[in-house]
């Protein structure tokens, strides 16, 4: 088991777990309630953390958290639904408004 990253907020540390999750590594979230005992444990021992099960899995790990740090926000070009004609920014592969695949 290894410690992967220290979130500022359980937020953070939460959607990070979520991305590693749908990796297929298995994760572990610590530290989830810590906050609320700020000042009378130092707080760099309070921020949440997300560990990784297998320390094997660390190089798809990294990779992971360098998207969670540095997300491509324009992953295409924006395109209007065929269906419904809503206009979506590039990284969407499927209608908001209407649930059809991107063509």
């Amino acid at each position: 088991m290894k410690r992967l990253y220290r979130a500022g907020h359980l937020i953070e540390a939460t959607h990070l777990k979520t991305m590693l999750d749908a990796a297929g590594i298995a994760t572990l979230l610590r530290n989830e309630d810590m906050m609320r005992v700020a000042g009378e444990v130092p707080f760099d021992q309070c921020y949440p953390e997300v560990w990784i099960m297998d320390e094997a899995d660390e190089p798809l790990a990294r990779q992971v958290l360098d998207e969670f740090r540095h997300p491509q926000r324009h992953r295409g070009p924006p395109w209007t639904c065929p269906k419904c004609k809503e206009w979506l920014e590039g990284q969407f592969s499927t209608c908001w408004n209407c649930g059809t695949d991107r063509p």
